[in-house]
């Protein structure tokens, strides 16, 4: 299942943890612009930055109360439990 994570900035920790409803690789894929050839590693099995101008995108995913916290960075990730 697809998370979007967000961690602390002042202590790295991790901070939320949010389940992306009906998330696929292809739609984090455009929301970051990202083409695979330009990674080690293909956007399924890795984390992903998530710039604080994006997290909005990804909050449409999410059906909980969520508020975007300036002082934590955000990365989108595939996670298996």
């Amino acid at each position: 299942m697809w998370y979007l994570e967000a961690f602390d900035n002042d202590t790295e920790l991790l901070a939320g943890e949010y389940l992306l409803r009906e998330m696929s690789v292809e739609i984090v894929k455009e929301i970051l612009d990202i083409d695979d050839s330009d990674f080690e590693l293909p956007v399924g099995i890795r984390q992903n930055d998530v710039p604080l101008d994006k997290v909005p995108e990804f909050a449409k995913y999410i059906n909980e109360p969520f508020k975007i916290d300036q002082n934590c960075e955000y990365e989108v990730a595939f996670l298996t439990e």
